[in-house]
């Protein structure tokens, strides 16, 4: 889960670097315009065998400029990016693609809302084996 929110913070890094990216809570100090990026929700679903399936939503926040004359525009032309930009991320551990995408603003805070999924794949236990066994047969 931590790779994928740090590719999605890569990624978003590199097509907007004169952005900031927060990945906490920032109370204080928080300079716009900036992108804040919450997982929202995580699940796992059982499949074939010793396969899963990993659900992960995440919510990217954008705070527009603080004196923009027109911080909704501002907010759809970002969602219109976000589109393109987020669909596939790069991680350390591969490449996830994102689906169920959809935007939302809210007071002049633009939501944008994405999904990574991908599989696992459980160690199977190994079996403890029989030691030694004596067998005996005779004719009668």
């Amino acid at each position: 889960m931590q790779d994928i929110k740090d590719a999605l913070i890569k990624r978003l890094s590199l097509f907007t670097p004169e952005y900031p990216v927060y990945d906490e809570a920032v109370e204080q100090g928080m300079k716009q315009p900036c992108f804040f990026v919450l997982r929202i929700e995580g699940g796992q679903n059982r499949e074939i065998n010793r396969r899963y399936r990993r659900l992960n939503s995440f919510d990217v926040h954008y705070f527009p400029h603080k004196d923009a004359a027109a911080p909704r525009e501002e907010c759809e032309l970002m969602a219109e990016r976000l589109y393109s930009e987020l669909e596939y991320v790069t991680g350390a551990e591969g490449g996830y693609r994102g689906i169920g995408m959809r935007d939302e603003i809210v007071d002049g805070v633009l939501h944008f809302f994405i999904q990574y999924n991908y599989h696992v794949v459980r160690t199977k236990a190994t079996d403890v084996k029989m030691q030694t066994m004596k067998q005996g047969g005779g004719i009668k």
